[in-house]
């Protein structure tokens, strides 16, 4: 697990984005490919929070 823990980066790390969600790993890492929010840099998988999050607003309203 990354010691940086910097929750206001553009670049989280999965287990970052999904502390902020309140969600799972595989439900993250879904909706993060689905968003096209998934950047990798090297062998890590960074999620592009302003990305995810515009989304999930756009696709997940009541």
């Amino acid at each position: 697990m990354s010691t940086n823990r910097n929750l206001d980066g553009e670049l989280l790390s999965l287990d970052q984005m999904c502390e902020i969600l309140n969600l799972g790993r595989t439900t993250t890492r879904t909706m993060a490919k689905e968003a096209r929010a998934v950047r990798k840099i090297g062998r890590s998988f960074r999620i592009k929070k302003s990305v995810l999050l515009d989304y999930i607003e756009q696709n997940y309203k009541n």
